[in-house]
């Protein structure tokens, strides 16, 4: 197979510039995250304004488990896509054909298994959640229209993380745009009139418009990418290769799951120190993640630009691909910087709409202690994910667990101690721990970003 030449669809990004090449395909990455924030509140918004602050509690007393499954989805996916990525950089047409065969059969058999196993846990993990009895029964019928979708999210994941893996980050975007939308729309046609739904409404619409986007995706996806079709030869693979792609995907998604499962234990420490810290986390945490956004882009465009040069022999490009990406991470840092010298209790005020001094200072300090630790966790993010693509999940997954056990510490010992201070430099302390420990280990292996076919210039 030739190399892939880049079109309007494809990007092949172990040719050019590194700085270039990551830019172009992080900028959707980074729109499609700012618009799935506003879609999240717009959201929120919509149920709240048309059921009431009951229905709301029904609603958000279980969105650290869906926070939990959606994350496990999409890390899974991206780490299916990385195999992919590598076969496509490597220009072995055959050799991605079996990928995608195989990234979609686990990610179905891992839909179908996630789906029973949840659906019948569902009310000991509502439960164990500590859920009010007044909101349990609410929350478990939304809960179970969610759960019932995993496999429409996990097809809609799967297409997404496709598309990025060959280096087509527009196309998804554009996906996530008319899911975005469709979504609004139905929940003013399920939750109001004519059906009055309720929370099952605005689950179904949610399920609903992934569904439908993922159906279109497939469509697209059959249309536009015929070389990537596969039959029943693509089945016969070796096991190794089929446990090497599953562990990949694997430690991709405990990576994400283990994250936001330290943060859900995090906020149980935030809700002990009273309702004026719990509003202040709101304001400063929701600006904050404004500011997080291009990280995940980034890391992203990183996982898939490491894979494409590994698949391809190039490995000194990846390191290239690495400092690009920590200076374009540097460059958005100074902007949030200075939103945050200038800006910062305004934003926490308008964010919150409290007038109490306390939350907003609170906010504030959140933000004037987080941002200013964005350098390191620039590293971590950018290193995590460049060595997933060089498949070496190991220490990305070493680090996930030190951010967990780090929260953890926190969450029971130092937050009760010294209150929410020790919150807001929670966060800056992990990042500053796992990066030294990610830069160790990137060192340690500063012989592997030589190139296999001899030194590019590229």
């Amino acid at each position: 197979m030739k190399k892939t030449k880049p079109t309007g669809r494809i990007l092949d990004m172990t040719q050019g510039k590194p700085l270039k090449l990551l830019l172009t395909f992080a900028l959707p990455l980074f729109l499609g995250n700012i618009l799935q924030q506003f879609y999240n509140l717009a959201d929120t918004s919509i149920a709240g304004h048309l059921l009431g602050d009951a229905a709301l509690a029904q609603i958000g007393a279980t969105s650290a488990l869906y926070s939990l499954l959606t994350n496990f989805a999409f890390g899974l996916n991206n780490g299916l896509a990385l195999t992919v990525s590598r076969s496509f950089g490597a220009g072995d047409q055959k050799e991605m054909k079996r990928s995608v065969c195989w990234m979609v059969t686990l990610a179905a058999v891992s839909a179908l298994v996630m789906t029973v196993c949840f659906l019948l846990l569902r009310r000991p993990l509502l439960r164990v959640m500590q859920t009010p009895d007044d909101v349990l029964e609410g929350a478990l019928s939304y809960l179970t229209v969610i759960l019932a979708g995993i496999p429409l999210t996990m097809a809609y994941n799967l297409e997404s993380a496709l598309l990025q893996s060959m280096g087509n980050s527009v196309t998804p975007l554009c996906f996530l745009l008319f899911s975005s939308f469709l979504n609004v729309g139905l929940d003013f046609f399920f939750i109001g009139n004519p059906l009055n739904l309720g929370v099952q409404g605005a689950a179904a619409a949610t399920v609903l418009s992934q569904g439908i986007s993922a159906a279109l995706g497939g469509f697209y996806i059959l249309k536009n990418y015929p070389e990537i079709r596969f039959g029943k030869e693509e089945w016969k693979v070796p096991r190794k290769f089929v446990s090497e792609m599953f562990w990949t995907g694997l430690s991709m998604a405990l990576m994400s799951a283990i994250y936001n499962l330290g943060s859900v234990i995090l906020q149980s420490s935030i809700n002990a120190l009273g309702s004026v810290y719990i509003a202040a986390q709101v304001g400063g945490r929701k600006l904050a993640e404004l500011f997080y956004v291009p990280g995940i882009a980034l890391g992203t465009s990183a996982a898939t630009f490491s894979s494409q040069n590994y698949g391809a022999g190039k490995h000194s490009r990846i390191a290239k691909g690495a400092k690009s990406g920590i200076f374009m991470y540097f460059c958005w840092w100074l902007v949030a910087l200075a939103f945050v010298i200038f800006l910062a209790p305004a934003a926490v005020r308008f964010i919150t709409g409290s007038s109490n001094p306390e939350v907003i200072a609170n906010g504030a300090l959140y933000l004037r202690i987080g941002i200013p630790m964005i350098p390191p966790m620039a590293v971590l993010v950018i290193l995590r994910n460049i060595l997933q693509g060089m498949r070496r999940p190991g220490m990305p997954l070493f680090c996930s667990c030190l951010e967990l056990i780090g929260k953890t510490v926190f969450a029971v010992w130092l937050v009760p101690v010294f209150g929410y201070p020790a919150v807001c430099v929670c966060e800056p302390v992990t990042w500053v721990i796992c990066c030294a420990v990610i830069a160790v280990a990137v060192f340690r292996i500063r012989g592997e970003f030589v190139d296999e076919i001899g030194e590019t210039k590229n």
